[in-house]
């Protein structure tokens, strides 16, 4: 969802196919990924500069100190608000069993579903254990959800963007990673609770949602991009 919405903002076209076997068609075995003719580029920091090669950028009118921010505003994000949706999809073991195993295994047969889920959820814990995020209880990620939230809070404010005016890479990062918080089905509330805390961040998700994607036609719109995210678990 995150590139979705940095291509809708580049008011670039954009067709959004949803495969099984997404993660073994990336060049990285990571997604996102973009298929532009006969090429193909893989996670979203790649494809930003892919695309600014293009002659195509959203942080082009900020100076290098704003560019810097930016820079850790998306450090930030990846390291506390995609490490967190990681944690909670894959690390706790109710919602793994209930929710995370079967959506993830769903277009496959047995045994291949438990196979693949199992595999991909001792993926996910090796990398917990080497970031230090694998002994972390549940109120501890909660924490780090909140202290991430709080600090975007106060960096956006009363404005409509982060930077400026207009839109820039840590707009569409933020926006993908909490609508994708507050839209994927969990056991627990919590987490998506604790970005409802921040009533302008809730509202940048909506006005984005509203400027981006509503009005679009149906096989690019949130609610679809949503879903997509929600049943092959991108992130």
């Amino acid at each position: 969802l995150c590139l979705q919405a940095f291509l809708q903002m580049c008011n670039l076209p954009v067709r959004v196919v949803c495969r099984a076997n997404a993660e073994y068609m990336s060049p990285s075995g990571k997604l996102p990924f973009i298929h532009v003719g006969n090429q193909v580029v893989s996670e979203l920091g790649p494809i930003v500069q892919f695309v600014k090669a293009k002659g195509h950028s959203l942080s082009d009118g900020l100076d290098e100190v704003q560019k810097a921010e930016m820079k850790a505003y998306m450090e930030l994000v990846n390291n506390m608000l995609l490490t967190a949706e990681l944690y909670l999809q894959w690390c706790d073991d109710v919602t793994v069993e209930e929710i995370t195993h079967p959506r993830y295994g769903s277009p496959y047969p047995w045994p291949l579903n438990r196979i693949l889920s199992y595999q991909k959820q001792w993926e996910i814990r090796r990398k917990m254990k080497a970031i230090g995020w694998a002994g972390k209880s549940l109120e501890q990620v909660l924490e780090d959800v909140d202290q991430c939230c709080q600090a975007l809070s106060q960096r956006l404010g009363t404005q409509p963007y982060f930077f400026n005016k207009q839109p820039t890479e840590l707009d569409a990062l933020v926006f993908g990673h909490l609508f994708t918080i507050l839209t994927t089905q969990l056991t627990t509330d919590e987490l998506s609770e604790k970005v409802k805390n921040y009533g302008n961040l809730t509202a940048f998700c909506r006005r984005i949602e509203q400027q981006y994607f509503e009005g679009h036609d149906k096989d690019n719109s949130a609610t679809a991009a949503a879903r997509s995210a929600k049943r092959s678990l991108l992130r």
